[in-house]
């Protein structure tokens, strides 16, 4: 199967596949599905399976040649793309279907859309702010008030007893009045504030740093995204029409709004992978297998206890473990360096 391929790059996410099936090898497939169909068919007068095949031949020749090919065309894809190290990021397009009646040769192309390379912007580039936070008196009074609301613990009013009570229930040390309750408050409040801040800067230099990589998702790639997650959503309904309309009345949105939706996710979420496929490869950031294996048992610890442990054991599953791990350690790699100045100055 040395020659059985052509390769033609048509641009820098498209790759298009001529795939020659020699002769021989189809007509040998061929008689394997005749075969098995013939073993399936039920003819009166003859036994089962026991069908001659030149009765039953002529009339599903040309059927069984076109199922020959879709059992075939896949395989010979496959190794195609194996060989050449190919990883399709949408379904691969057939862009014709070739004669299979005819007793030769099998040539078809099928267009393959890639991830093209892309390489990190400057980084430097990317502007960190902090929003300042403040807690207001209002804010804390709005808080406890909620607090009593749903534990006033016997208590008809706001008091230095109940503010001991509560902290006690809530396990919270060193409270002896109502005035450490507040500081107490203040203080979560604020720092519930502080990572929301903190947050919103890494989203904001994250969405700033895929900007600088100038990263154009192929359109195919995020479509076939959309459809997936369409088609997880359609799932988990049950594929039950009825059961969607009531949840898309429920959530008060249409099937158009939620595929725009999907869309846009799609869109973030591939953005999102490259960048940081991208960062790791140019810091060189790889998860060997004595990390991996670590990591796999960390897994095992928390999974629950009726899980196939087989699944840990599958050489996919690992490797899809290993470049979650990867960037992970990328994206923190890339947060500390954008926030290291900042991060000093505290």
């Amino acid at each position: 199967m040395e020659d059985f391929y052509k390769r033609t790059d048509v641009s820098k996410d498209k790759i298009e596949l001529e795939i020659t099936i020699p002769k021989d090898s189809f007509e040998k497939s061929y008689k394997a599905v005749l075969k098995d169909e013939l073993g399936k068919t039920d003819l009166k007068g003859f036994r089962k399976g026991k069908v001659p095949a030149d009765l039953m031949e002529p009339e599903k020749k040309d059927s069984l040649r076109v199922i020959t090919f879709e059992k075939l065309a896949p395989y010979y894809l496959t190794t195609a793309l194996q060989k050449e190290n190919i990883s399709p990021i949408a379904q691969p397009e057939y862009k014709d279907f070739p004669n299979v009646l005819k007793d030769k040769e099998i040539k078809f192309t099928v267009a393959i859309t890639v991830m093209p390379e892309f390489k990190l912007g400057n980084m430097k580039k990317v502007k960190v702010e902090l929003e300042k936070v403040s807690t207001t008196a209002k804010e804390i009074n709005e808080a406890i008030e909620n607090v009593f609301k749903n534990h006033p613990e016997g208590s008809k009013s706001i008091t230095d007893a109940w503010a001991k009570k509560i902290a006690k229930k809530l396990a919270v040390p060193k409270i002896n009045s109502l005035d450490d309750f507040k500081k107490y408050v203040k203080e979560t409040i604020s720092k519930q504030k502080e990572i929301v801040a903190r947050r919103n800067a890494e989203d904001s230099a994250f969405k700033q740093a895929i900007e600088l990589c100038k990263i154009e998702i192929p359109e195919e790639a995020i479509k076939y995204e959309a459809a997936e997650r369409e088609h997880s959503f359609v799932h988990d309904m049950g594929h039950d029409d009825a059961r969607v309309e009531k949840f898309l009345e429920a959530s008060n949105v249409t099937m158009e709004k939620m595929r725009e939706m999907w869309l846009i996710d799609a869109k973030n979420a591939l953005e999102s992978d490259v960048f940081l496929k991208t960062y790791a490869k140019e810091h060189e950031i790889r998860v060997d297998d004595k990390d991996l294996k670590a990591k796999i048992e960390e897994i095992k610890k928390s999974a629950p206890k009726d899980t196939d442990q087989s699944v840990f054991e599958n050489e996919q599953w690992k490797e899809y473990i290993r470049r979650i791990e990867e960037k992970e350690r990328a994206y923190k790699m890339f947060i500390e360096e954008v926030f290291s100045k900042i991060d000093k100055k505290k």
